[in-house]
């Protein structure tokens, strides 16, 4: 094989690779809202055929940038990613983590108010719903729910549960702060 012939299969497998990497990236919204940060939060993660996992969240601003960390119950990061100027970058050596990072886009998804939820995500790209006391919210990819987010008890907006299209579920709740 020539070395030309070789550059041209290393360049062909680089590409290829970039764009399966930004196929699977999790939707953004084109502006992020203006939730209340710092936030601490109980991650309870159940993935179909795996036991349960728990883990802590903790999510805050820096400058124009969203800090994501999620720890496993002993104190070791999982995940730690900066969202800036609409681009995930890693912060720190952790591998890219990117079921954390689909976590972390369905947490901005659930957060941001449905009155924003059109200029953030676009009309006609999420759904909402009431039954009872519950409510539900859905991102649409390609006329499916890409998450669900669903709040059993509306008057307790901080505890609910995302699921998405895999099944994977996350009940979210907030960490009591100790005194």
């Amino acid at each position: 094989m020539t070395i030309t012939r070789l550059a041209r299969c290393i360049g062909a497998a680089w590409l290829a690779a970039a764009l399966a990497g930004c196929a699977g990236a999790p939707p953004l919204p084109a502006r992020t809202a203006a939730f209340a940060l710092p936030r601490q939060l109980h991650v309870v993660q159940a993935a179909p055929g795996q036991p349960p996992q728990d883990a802590m969240l903790v999510v805050q601003r820096e400058g124009a940038a969203l800090r994501w960390s999620l720890f496993d119950l002993v104190g070791v990061p999982q995940a730690r990613q900066m969202l800036e100027h609409g681009q995930w970058r890693n912060d720190g050596f952790l591998r890219p983590n990117p079921q954390a990072r689909d976590l972390f886009a369905a947490l901005m998804f659930a957060w941001t108010p449905e009155a924003e939820l059109d200029a953030a995500y676009g009309p006609g790209r999420w759904q909402a719903r009431r039954t009872g006391a519950a409510l539900q919210r859905d991102l649409l990819e390609q006329g499916r729910a890409r998450w669900s987010v669903r709040w059993p008890d509306a008057a307790r907006a901080g505890d609910f549960t995302i699921v998405d299209a895999d099944g994977t579920n996350w009940r979210i709740s907030p960490l009591k702060e100790q005194p």
